[in-house]
Formats: C-alpha cells, structure tokens, sequence
C-alpha cells in the first residue's frame, strides 16, 4: 500500500514536470501549529493541545499556463502535539515528530496574484520523541525532565493531503496558508497499541520566488 502511493506520487510528480513552460524557484521559511488527529479510547483524546514549531526549505513552481501551476516542495518540518493528564495537573507531556517532507501542490490562480492550492504529500520521519515537562510552554517546548526515542514504534512514511491558498507579489515575496492532514496511523500497526494518531497542522509560510 504504501510503496504504491509512493510510486503515483513520484509519476505525478514526473509527468507533470517535464511540460512544464516556465520554472520559479526559492526559499520559504514559516510556522506550524500542529495537531494529532487521535482515535482511540485514551484519556489523552480530551486533552490534545496544539503546539507551535516551524518549517523551512525550498520550492520550485513550474509554469504551465497564466491561471495553472504545480509547486513540489522540499521541507524540514516539525509536527506532534501536547498533553495533559487529568489524573494529575501537574503530569505534561509531548510527542515531537520532525520530517523531510515533499508537498505537491497544483495551483489554480484566480487573479494574477492570488492562488487557490492543493495536492498530496509525502513525509520521510527523522526522528519521534515523547517528551516529558513539569511545566510545558508551547512556544519553547518547555524544560524537558525526560525525553524518550519513540522512532521505532512509528510509521517511516507519512502519506497525506495540503490545501490552502497563497499570494505571490509583483516582486516576488511569496505567501501562504494551508492545512495538512495526515491519512496514515502514525505508529506501526503490527505494534499492540490499537489507538491511532494522524498528523494536523496548520501551516503559515512566507518565501521568496526567482526566476
């Protein structure tokens, strides 16, 4: 299942590419505000708490026509989520996924500026933590007091969707907004946890396009 989405991934990517008529290319750089789309019977189901990290990389837009285009992307991206306990108020804690992820978009220009955006994406995992604070910040990812390695019990790949609409100046300043969601479990199913964790975020970026 999965090497076939990453096959139709790769073909779409191919085929599209090659007729394309002009190229833009750049660096984008932005924030994530993530979530875990959770399904299970867990206690932490109530108390999912969104974090802030970051993104950066590059982009490069090929050109079909005044109103078409397809965006890939390359990203170093920070995903996961926050709890609580609501045993003891006292008990935060994080899991921490960060991913090279490669977005890509089909842009539909509806003026000359503004973008309407949307397409898959594929998410290679660099490293899963569960971190655990006495008094976790959002903002900082808090003091850690323990820090477990969870990459083993996850999912190498993560498969899902982008959409979202961007603007693209005169000049070139580029900037966007979109939501991502993942259609994948998170862990490996062959683990006994049966509960599933797909990735959300919410992703604001701005860049810079050359030609």
């Amino acid at each position: 299942m999965k090497k076939t989405l990453i096959a139709i991934f790769f073909t779409f990517l191919y085929t599209g590419l090659v007729k394309a008529q002009d190229i833009y290319y750049g660096p984008k750089v932005g924030a994530n505000i993530t979530h875990i789309l959770y399904s299970g019977d867990d206690v932490i189901s109530n108390n999912n708490q969104m974090i802030l990290s970051s993104h950066l990389g590059v982009f490069a837009e090929f050109i079909f026509t005044d109103f078409f285009s397809v965006q890939p992307e390359l990203l170093y991206s920070v995903k996961g989520a926050r709890f609580s306990d609501s045993n003891d108020i006292d008990f935060k804690s994080a899991y921490i996924y960060k991913y090279l992820s490669l977005p890509i978009v089909v842009k539909y220009y509806v003026t000359e500026e503004i973008s309407v955006e949307v397409g898959p994406q594929i998410a290679y995992l660099l490293s899963a933590k569960n971190v655990e604070t006495s008094e976790f910040l959002a903002s900082s990812l808090g003091q850690e007091a323990a820090s477990v390695d969870i990459k083993e019990d996850m999912q190498v790949y993560d498969f899902g969707a982008t959409a979202g609409v961007g603007y693209l100046t005169k000049n070139g300043i580029y900037v966007s907004a979109r939501y991502n969601m993942g259609l994948l479990n998170t862990f490996k199913t062959d683990t006994d946890f049966t509960d599933t964790f797909k990735n959300g975020a919410i992703q604001l970026s701005v860049g810079f396009s050359f030609q």
